[in-house]
């Protein structure tokens, strides 16, 4: 028997963002721990007495922050994000405290116990996670496929109207590694970090704003698109050399 995905989303500023919690019959998962051990509360009630595997999807702030929460769980991530850490991690942990002096001050950068390059399987016990790396948002990008579930948790490698897309990043690879999960008849459901869930649509039309920007055409974004999306496009079109 397996149990459906958990999901905590949080507010955090300008974006909403979200960490999933799976159980098997062995082991719990959290992909991702948000940007405080705060926002970690009910996930952390719920592993009480058992830390949980914690999977990195990549090391940007809102992804990594609250991992403390859980006291000494075992972290998973791409290897790529093993200099993330010594770098940028604790930059940007700098920066908020500077901004916000004593919101942050729970937050303990914890770096990853197992990394691996390509891909890693995970038994929960009845529950297979599948880490896959994808890089193009960032190098250290993974997604998860729970075979069981018929499930893709994607990260920050797909988001509605568009994700980050940063200067000189592989969008070929990216572009590629969509269209082989997007063909996937396996995936019923895709859980993005940020934007929409939906199924391989979501995978597609992400696809297809790269591809946009790869051909130099970027699609436009929806009328109603938040004022962050209009930035991030804004900001995709001056790292692909596309703004007038």
């Amino acid at each position: 028997m397996h149990t459906s995905p958990v999901i905590q989303e949080v507010d955090a500023g300008d974006f909403r963002v979200r960490s999933v919690l799976l159980q098997g019959s062995r082991r719990r998962l959290v992909w991702d721990t948000l940007t405080h051990p705060d926002d970690m509360a009910p996930f952390a009630r719920a592993c009480a007495g058992e830390p949980p595997i914690v999977v990195y999807s990549h090391a940007d702030w809102d992804h990594i922050q609250g991992t403390a929460a859980f006291g000494s769980p075992l972290i998973i991530a791409q290897r790529a994000s093993v200099k993330r850490f010594q770098t940028e991690a604790p930059a940007a942990l700098s920066e908020l405290r500077d901004a916000n002096p004593g919101k942050w001050d729970a937050v303990r950068l914890l770096t990853p116990d197992i990394t691996f390059e390509h891909s890693l399987d995970l038994d929960l016990g009845g529950v297979t996670v599948s880490l896959q790396a994808l890089p193009g948002h960032t190098p250290d990008a993974v997604v998860a496929f729970v075979p069981e579930l018929n499930l893709l948790l994607a990260g920050d490698t797909v988001e509605l109207p568009c994700p980050c897309v940063p200067r000189g990043c592989d969008l070929d690879g990216w572009i590629d590694e969509l269209e082989r999960w997007r063909t996937d008849t396996r995936i019923r459901t895709v859980i993005p970090s940020h934007g929409p869930c939906g199924g391989s649509e979501v995978i597609e039309r992400t696809a297809a704003y790269l591809d946009g920007l790869r051909r130099g055409r970027p699609l436009p974004l929806p009328s109603d698109a938040a004022p962050f999306y209009v930035s991030t496009h804004l900001d995709n079109l001056r790292n692909c050399n596309l703004s007038s």
